[in-house]
């Protein structure tokens, strides 16, 4: 029975663990962002440029572990260092859990969405499934003494790292994101007819004249005509039930001139080049080993009457400075941070948008020539 239990916490544990190593080394730029997040909140702005490092080191421990438990590799080890993280995270997520300052830990990346409460509840159990097996782990755990678990824990950190760093200088091999390939950005931005909208509840606090206590009144029974007792004081709007959330709600992009041209891009039935930079002034500075793939797309776009974008979200100062360094024909505008960062993890990134939809996305180390373009095009 002992055993039984231990060998079931054992591979639960693993199973969680590796899971949620692959779809954050799927994305290792998604958890620098959410590192960055973190950061922010807690005041340590400070670390918010070795995010990157913090991504590619827990992703690495986080799967590295989960496969030494599935394995039964080094299991005394690998308990250890997953106690260890349970230990530091369980509390931490407590606090995220009442604090709420970053409302998605992104403990399992883009993958799987938990709440701050579903999370702290998770590695609550987690909790007790490694502390089963550290306590067996004497009695249960296996360390071989030969050279196989040696090398299975090598090739686990090889892999661990190997995989991030393959998506990093790619793009995610899994896309878990809103704008992944195939999508209808269209369809993806729209409102059932039928779906749920936020419910709010409206407080107002009126103070009373003679007391100079404040009392909460809902909006019925508000006492706006008794001016001798009352005096109205603030208003608090409260979200009671969020309703429906498109899974693209901030897909916005305006011209340099400040004009809406988010609906001609969606609507428009031919194909699109996009370059998407963030942050314009590193982007440029790295497209330039790119300039023969970049102008012939310019002008293969021009000739057929199609459009070539530039998505940014920088200071139109930054845009200026270096938007002659773009090939000619091509339209800047200019969108959420946040959003951009969402629709491919490269800055630069190149997309391929047809009639709304997402036809392929390439990392600026990937950039497609002509014949990849007309291939899509088809």
């Amino acid at each position: 029975m002992k055993k039984g239990l231990y060998h079931f916490s054992r591979i639960l544990t693993g199973l969680v663990f590796t899971f949620s190593g692959f779809v954050k080394a799927v994305d290792p730029v998604g958890t620098q962002i959410k590192f960055s997040d973190y950061f922010e909140a807690m005041g340590l702005a400070f670390l918010m440029p070795y995010a990157l490092i913090f991504s590619f080191l827990l992703n690495a421990a986080e799967l590295t572990v989960g496969l030494m438990l599935l394995f039964n590799v080094f299991t005394k080890f690998a308990n250890w260092i997953g106690l260890f993280f349970l230990l530091v995270f369980t509390p931490l997520t407590l606090w995220l859990a009442i604090a709420n300052p970053v409302t998605d830990c992104g403990c399992f990346g883009d993958a799987v969405k938990l709440t701050n409460w579903q999370t702290f509840g998770k590695n609550v159990l987690l909790l007790l499934f490694i502390l089963i097996i550290f306590f067996y782990r004497k009695k249960y755990g296996s360390d071989f003494k030969n050279k196989k678990p040696k090398i299975l824990f090598a090739v686990f950190i090889l892999f661990a790292f190997g995989f991030q760093f393959y998506n990093f200088y790619n793009l995610p091999i899994i896309d878990f994101r809103p704008f992944k390939e195939g999508t209808n950005i269209k369809k993806s931005i729209s409102f059932p007819a039928d779906a749920p909208k936020d419910i709010y509840e409206t407080v107002l606090y009126y103070k009373n004249l003679k007391t100079g206590k404040k009392k909460a009144f809902d909006i019925n029974t508000i006492p706006y005509q008794d001016t001798l007792n009352w005096a109205y004081d603030t208003t608090i709007t409260k979200l009671i039930k969020k309703g429906y959330e498109p899974p693209i709600h901030d897909f916005f992009l305006s011209d340099l001139r400040g004009r809406d041209i988010t609906e001609s891009i969606l609507n428009d039935k031919r194909i699109s080049c996009i370059l998407i930079m963030p942050d314009f002034k590193k982007g440029i500075k790295r497209l330039q080993n790119y300039k023969k793939e970049l102008n012939d797309i310019a002008f293969y776009t021009d000739y057929n009457h199609y459009h070539f974008y530039c998505f940014t979200s920088s200071q139109s100062s930054i845009i200026n400075q270096y938007k002659n360094s773009l090939p000619p024909y091509v339209q800047i505008l200019t969108g959420d941070k946040k959003m951009l960062k969402t629709f491919i993890r490269s800055n630069p990134g190149f997309v391929v948008l047809k009639d709304a939809k997402v036809l392929k996305k390439f990392h600026y180390y990937n950039i497609p020539n002509i014949k990849e373009i007309k291939n899509l095009n088809q």
